[in-house]
């Protein structure tokens, strides 16, 4: 079924846009790696030439389906019944996907994806495994990245006291080749060290052996996957006119709309692929977040009430998602057609279309950066917080403790530190208070981020998380969306500082009470995770980003409560209009 497009009256500018793409030959120039399409610098244009290898990737990894395949028999022949990815961002989120989206044939392990440091989700990962049984499976590009060293140094430890010698049997690395990880591997001995072609970005590496290593060990049928995938690159390629390549049509729409000031992409994502969502926002976030531009995607919310003021907005555009014949996939079909704003339908026949919709997505989002003017392939901003967590631990490791700046208020177990916006005095000197401060600064065509530092896979969390953010949608008609932390900083991060500056931030940083410390280093993981927020906070507010840090003295449901309850306060409403593009 071809994807939809309701365009209204920008349907005359997408279709320019795309007359232009074709006159410059964009998609024979993408195919054949020119990187004049996004940059001239000539750094930049040599780090993007090493960056197109997600166009290659599908028929590569064909020709490896029997060999995973084969790696996954063995496994499955050695009893080994459980698999816990260890990574972050790109390493992750297309194994999350997956894992989610299809149940394990009987016979195949139940793979499980950490990629974080927040104690409660370690510590709930752990009593689920049975270490005799178990593969830990590590994936970082860089083979250095901090919360996948940490959950591998803390794994290792555990399975080294009880398998001995034969821990390195349950261990295997995916990363690029003549990386500390792939070092470490070798050492160590592990089962297998799968080296990834290093001209492929992480967030584009989902049909490469960091999405299909974990995919075949779960027992999906990853030839299928790529057969689909490898059949969308060639609608998308070099020989198919430009109004007909999906990949390009979707990227001109997204990146067209939000010059003109439709740079919120709000996803609907039928319930049988609701978790495709996560890896959708860390691609366009991470890829067009950059040089004060970007698109924002924002999650839909799932009550009828919520979704409706979601819809409305000047800086709006909505994507649909959806299976061919689902009867959710039908009303989000209608929702589409039906609010009057500018929107997108993307149907896919089924769940093993996801490698092909990953694929269109992938072009698209190329494209997109180049009508916006920025490089798809870098991101420039991330390391600021990774370098601000590393000040912190370093100042942990002189003194015992993470340095705080004075808090703007405190009310009980809350801390409460504010960037960018004026504390609240008098009577309004509460948490409801600085949130209302925060609100009041609210210009039209601004978005709220939530991002709470807790486990995301804590149903009550999740929900009262999702009871705030619809309060939040509901008070000031802004787009609004939830990031988990540390996750988001491999994701939304990018676009929360190096994206444009119409972001209002709420990070929600409980403390958690299960101490886990991590072998050979001078911290446990609850002082990582402060650490890494606190980091995150700095950043945002040396950047003049408007954020309030609520820093609560308790676990995560008290912290949760306390936020829910100031939201609810209040009776401001920000205006959600439009915001002239920068």
């Amino acid at each position: 079924m071809p994807d939809t497009y309701h365009l209204f009256e920008h349907a005359p500018a997408v279709s320019r846009r795309i007359t232009a793409l074709a006159y410059s030959r964009f998609t024979q120039r993408l195919f054949r790696g020119d990187p004049s399409l996004w940059s001239t610098a000539p750094a930049a244009r040599r780090s993007i030439k090493n960056r197109l290898g997600w166009l290659r990737a599908p028929e590569r990894m064909l020709r490896e389906v029997p060999r995973l395949e084969s790696f996954a028999r063995e496994a499955r022949g050695e009893g080994l019944r459980q698999v816990v990815l260890l990574g972050m961002g790109g390493s992750s989120l297309c194994v999350e996907v997956f894992r989610r989206l299809f149940p394990p044939p009987a016979g195949s392990p139940d793979v499980i994806v950490l990629d974080g440091t927040v104690p409660e989700a370690v510590r709930r990962v752990e009593s689920r495994l049975d270490f005799e049984t178990t593969l830990f499976v590590v994936s970082s590009k860089s083979g250095t990245t901090a919360e996948t060293a940490a959950l591998q140094a803390y794994f290792w430890a555990k399975t080294r006291r009880i398998r001995g010698r034969m821990a390195s049997r349950h261990f295997v690395a995916i990363t690029d080749p003549g990386t500390p990880l792939s070092e470490e591997a070798a050492a160590r001995g592990y089962r297998a060290a799968f080296h990834n072609a290093p001209d492929i970005g992480g967030r584009y590496s989902a049909l490469s052996y960091f999405g299909l290593v974990p995919a075949a060990l779960g027992g999906l049928d990853i030839a299928e996957i790529l057969r689909r995938a490898l059949d969308m690159l060639e609608r998308c390629g070099p020989d198919v006119p430009a109004a007909d390549n999906p990949g390009l049509t979707l990227g001109a729409a997204l990146g067209t709309l939000a010059r003109q000031g439709r740079d919120k992409v709000l996803l609907l994502v039928d319930q049988g692929l609701r978790p495709y969502e996560l890896w959708i926002e860390q691609l366009l976030a991470e890829s067009t977040g950059k040089d004060g531009r970007g698109l924002i995607p924002v999650t839909a919310p799932q009550a009828p009430g919520p979704l409706r003021t979601a819809l409305v907005g000047a800086d709006r555009v909505a994507v649909a998602i959806v299976l061919e014949e689902s009867r959710n996939g039908r009303a989000l079909r209608r929702r589409v057609a039906g609010s009057g704003t500018p929107g997108v339908v993307l149907a896919l026949k089924d769940r093993l279309d996801l490698g092909a919709s990953m694929l269109q997505w992938e072009v698209a989002t190329a494209v997109a950066g180049a009508v916006l003017g920025v490089n798809p392939f870098d991101e420039p901003n991330v390391a600021e917080s990774k370098k601000n967590t590393e000040a912190a631990l370093e100042e942990f490791d002189a003194t015992g403790r993470l340095r705080e700046e004075p808090a703007a208020l405190e009310e009980g177990r809350a801390r409460v530190f504010l960037g960018g916006i004026k504390p609240p005095s008098g009577k309004r000197r509460t948490l409801a208070g600085a949130i209302r401060s925060l609100l009041a600064a609210g210009r039209p065509g601004d978005y709220l981020a939530l991002l709470a530092y807790v486990d995301p896979e804590g149903r009550p969390l999740r929900a009262a998380l999702e009871t705030a953010r619809d309060a939040l949608l509901s008070r000031t008609g802004l787009a609004t969306t939830i990031g988990h932390g540390p996750r988001y900083l491999h994701s939304t991060g990018q676009l929360h500082k190096g994206g444009p500056n119409t972001g209002l931030f709420i990070e929600v940083v409980p403390e958690d009470r299960v101490v886990l410390p991590i072998p050979g280093r001078a911290y446990d993981f609850e002082t990582l995770k402060q650490a890494q927020a606190l980091g995150d906070y700095r950043v945002l507010k040396r950047r003049g980003r408007r954020v309030l840090r609520l820093r609560y003295l308790d676990g995560a449901p008290a912290a949760l409560r306390a936020l829910v309850s100031a939201v609810r306060a209040g009776k401001s409403r920000a205006p959600a209009g439009r915001r002239k593009h920068r």
